[in-house]
């Protein structure tokens, strides 16, 4: 039986998380393959009652949901690595204590049989180390590209006022040229293989699943600037292809890379409502980016931009 830890970094949208664990809890089957799955909700410091409505709604849910709180914000690459690092044991294992974890944006609506591709895209390759769901706007198909153009319509808009019902309803319109979510996300299924390989600037870390051994390989996520930080995923995408070192090793002295792969599930699609992560109607998202690309050019001397060309 398989160990998977679902872990969701939240910062207030409560509507949001409820809507993705509804998500959750309806469409991950876990009896399919047998696997053993919990969630873990990681509040980076919300002033809005998480705890609360976990309580409420999903104390006794099929699926377990943990709950772990930040005093405040430590950003993202902090909640990731928390995530990696979470045992519900007393007495936590000197390792990892799952096979597999799934980290996913709370603003990622999974659609039915979204977990078990990934885990047979791992399964079947011992060197898969991150695989990622697709997600409308995904440039691998049109009907992606078509999905997330339609979805600037009528997703929720996360600077106005909305609750659980509106992002099922914006689901439902988004989708219905297709049959609904589900239909569409099997019209997609039924196209692509099971892993796709990640290229140039095509890759997502949206909803993604991790080996813990390419976590021990090459090291744990970015914490350097906190909670801005140095865009995360780039950097261990980065890492995965031998460009940036491991972490512990320095930028003359890189390891040879242990030839991990990185991709998309071809089986596996979520419903990402575009930047409804964000922190609040206040939030100035350009002014966010500028930080962190000052944070990327403080550490690596050069752009992410230079950075990203040498991604194969």
């Amino acid at each position: 039986m398989q160990k998977i830890l679902i872990g969701i970094p939240v910062l207030n949208n409560l509507e949001m998380t409820r809507a993705c664990l509804q998500k959750m809890q309806s469409h991950t089957d876990i009896d399919q393959n047998a696997l053993q799955v919990e969630i873990l909700i990681l509040d980076n410091g919300s002033s809005e009652n998480i705890a609360g409505m976990l309580l409420q709604e999903f104390s006794n849910a099929k699926i377990p949901v943990h709950y772990r709180r930040n005093p405040y914000n430590m950003g993202v690459a902090v909640a990731w690595n928390q995530i990696l690092r979470f045992s519900a044991a007393p007495v936590p294992p000197p390792s990892f204590s799952y096979h597999y974890y799934v980290i996913a944006n709370n603003d990622a609506l999974v659609c039915p049989n979204w977990l078990q591709p990934m885990v047979q895209a791992m399964e079947d390759d011992p060197q898969i180390g991150w695989v990622s769901s697709l997600e409308n706007g995904s440039p691998i198909l049109d009907e992606l590209v078509e999905a997330h153009a339609i979805s600037k319509q009528y997703r929720v808009d996360p600077s106005k006022p909305f609750d659980t019902a509106a992002i099922h309803a914006s689901i439902s319109s988004i989708y219905a040229g297709w049959g609904g979510h589900a239909a569409f996300c099997q019209q997609i299924a039924d196209k692509l293989p099971l892993f796709i390989p990640f290229k140039k600037e095509v890759r997502s870390a949206v909803c993604f699943m991790v080996r813990p051994e390419m976590i021990e390989d090459l090291g744990f996520f970015d914490e350097d600037y906190w909670p801005i930080g140095v865009s995360e995923d780039l950097e261990y995408f980065l890492r995965i292809e031998g460009v940036l070192p491991s972490a512990g090793a320095s930028l003359q002295n890189k390891s040879e890379p242990a030839n991990w792969q990185a991709g998309f599930c071809g089986k596996s699609i979520v419903h990402h409502n575009w930047c409804s992560t964000h922190q609040g109607k206040n939030f100035d998202g350009r002014k966010w980016d500028k930080e962190r690309e000052k944070n990327w050019r403080k550490k690596f001397r050069k752009s992410k931009k230079y950075f990203t060309t040498l991604l194969a």
